[in-house]
C-alpha cells in the first residue's frame, strides 16, 4: 500500500485554508454573485507518478470540465465537474467554491468536492467514492474570460484501507455564460 501522494492532501487543504483565512486574504473580498462560468482545463493526472501496489506509475493527460454557479451565498457557490484521463479514468464531482479577488484581475479559487470515480485502465484509487481539493489562480481578461492554472488532489480520505491518492496540475480557460 503506497501512501506517498496522500501526504499532499493535508498540505493542499492547509494551504487553501491559510490563504483564504489569512489576515491579508480577509482584507480582500470574496466575490459576490455574478455570472456563472464554464471552465475547461488540460493537464496531467497523477503528476507524482509514484508506483503503487498495482504497478500503475503513469502520468496520463487529463481533460477537466467544470461549471461554477453564478449564485453565491456569502461568497460561496456550488460547482459541478467532470474529469477524464487518457487511461480511461473518469471522475464526476460536485462541491463548493469561492472566488477571492486578489487584485482587479487576479482571482484565487479554492474548491472542495466529492464524487464518483470509474477506474478504466487508470489508477486504482481504492474506492469509487472520492474527495477532491483544488486551488486555482486565474487572470481575468477584459471580456470576462479567465486564463489560469490549478492544482488538485483526489483521494478517498483514508476511508478505505487502500488510498494512493493522486495529484493534478492543469492550465484552464473559463468563459462567463452570460
Amino acid at each position: 500500500m503506497i501512501r506517498r501522494s496522500t501526504r499532499w492532501s493535508p498540505i493542499l487543504a492547509v494551504t487553501a485554508l491559510c490563504v483564504v483565512f489569512s489576515p491579508a486574504a480577509l482584507a480582500l473580498s470574496l466575490m459576490p454573485s455574478g455570472a456563472p462560468y464554464l471552465s475547461a482545463g488540460l493537464g496531467i493526472f497523477n503528476m507524482v507518478g509514484a508506483v503503487n501496489d498495482d504497478g500503475y506509475n503513469r502520468t496520463p493527460a487529463e481533460l477537466n470540465l467544470e461549471y461554477q454557479s453564478g449564485t453565491r451565498l456569502y461568497g460561496i457557490g456550488y460547482l459541478l465537474g467532470l474529469l477524464a484521463n487518457t487511461d480511461g479514468g473518469i471522475d464526476g464531482y460536485g462541491g463548493v467554491y469561492a472566488n477571492v479577488l486578489l487584485s482587479p484581475h487576479w482571482i484565487l479559487t479554492p474548491e472542495a468536492g466529492i464524487g464518483g470515480y470509474r477506474q478504466g485502465q487508470s489508477k486504482n484509487m481504492g474506492s469509487t467514492f472520492l474527495f477532491r481539493l483544488e486551488l486555482g489562480l486565474a487572470y481575468q481578461l477584459a471580456a470576462g474570460q479567465r486564463l489560469g492554472v490549478k492544482i488538485a488532489h483526489l483521494s478517498n480520505g483514508d476511508l478505505y484501507t487502500r488510498n494512493p491518492g493522486e495529484n493534478e496540475i492543469l492550465v484552464t480557460y473559463s468563459v462567463a455564460l452570460r
